[in-house]
């Protein structure tokens, strides 16, 4: 059963370009699904996980190498986890989760680094700043027993990448279904996919999914490229753009390393406790 969100909580309204001019938010969606529709057969062939997609998309590697680098700022951030927003603390009108079972720390947003949150985990941002054409960038985090619902991305011509840091310890039981596909996440092993096919996420676990989750623009013939770039462009300057950064922007103090404690930071967690278990590798796609 679907949960009531707040007042003005996942519906679709004005977009801003600047504080005096907007666009139609549902509209515009639904033309680039449509966009979306015609064009993925341009696209790499999606969704893939593991070794598949690190052999289409080997610049990714890129974070495997720094992944214990990684690890350790996410160990650090989630000594912070009270001051986490939810999702739609950030973006009102983006999805809704109860309470604030899906959090999101956000490092990039259309270009821009959201640099108070970029200061607390610097490996991290160092790993991605090697990926070229990464646009939005940010750590999901998705507590014990959520569900995100079926939705679908509304920019044409994005790959999304998923790179997952944390998962239970049974990982068959968290899994996300992109068009058909079902796929649970492994730690270490990346999952590619084109956000604009439906996509839905179930926790079955009392324990802490994080993904890293990573977006940059696919190579698009001409003419679709000229609409992607220009609509890249009018997006990252737009004023609802700003408004989502001021709002992630929460301050987490620069990670020190020097007097950094791991302890205990990512064991026995619960769904009181959203500070996640470590859990073993398992295979990961079934259909």
């Amino acid at each position: 059963m679907a949960n009531e969100s707040p007042q003005g909580v996942g519906h679709k309204g004005r977009f801003y370009l600047t504080k005096h001019i907007w666009l139609p938010q549902e509209p515009l969606e639904n033309f680039n699904l449509k966009l979306s529709d015609m064009i993925v057969r341009r696209m790499p062939k999606l969704p893939l996980a593991g070794e598949d997609a690190m052999r289409v998309f080997p610049i990714l590697g890129e974070l495997k190498k720094s992944h214990d680098k990684i690890k350790a700022d996410l160990r650090y951030l989630l000594s912070h986890h009270e001051e986490i927003p939810a999702l739609h603390e950030v973006h009102p009108r983006d999805l809704y989760v109860p309470g604030r079972a899906w959090r999101t720390f956000l490092l990039k947003l259309w270009g821009h680094e959201v640099k108070e949150n970029a200061a607390a985990v610097p490996d991290t941002m160092a790993a991605i700043n090697k990926i070229p054409g990464v646009h939005t960038a940010l750590f999901s985090i998705l507590h014990g027993f959520a569900e995100i619902e079926p939705h679908r991305g509304s920019a044409a011509g994005v790959v999304r990448f998923h790179y997952p840091l944390i998962v239970p310890t049974e990982p068959e039981k968290c899994w996300i279904e992109i068009g058909g596909h079902h796929f649970f996440w492994e730690e270490g092993k990346p999952l590619v996919f084109d956000d604009t096919r439906e996509h839905w996420v179930k926790n079955q676990t009392d324990q802490t999914r994080v993904v890293l989750i990573i977006d940059f623009n696919a190579d698009m013939p001409f003419p679709v490229n000229l609409y992607t770039g220009l609509r890249y462009n009018l997006i990252r300057r737009s004023a609802e753009v700003k408004k989502v950064i001021e709002r992630a922007s929460i301050g987490v103090p620069p990670r020190n390393q020097a007097t950094q404690t791991t302890a205990g930071l990512i064991s026995g967690a619960r769904s009181t406790n959203p500070v996640p278990a470590a859990a073993p590798a398992r295979s990961n796609e079934r259909h």
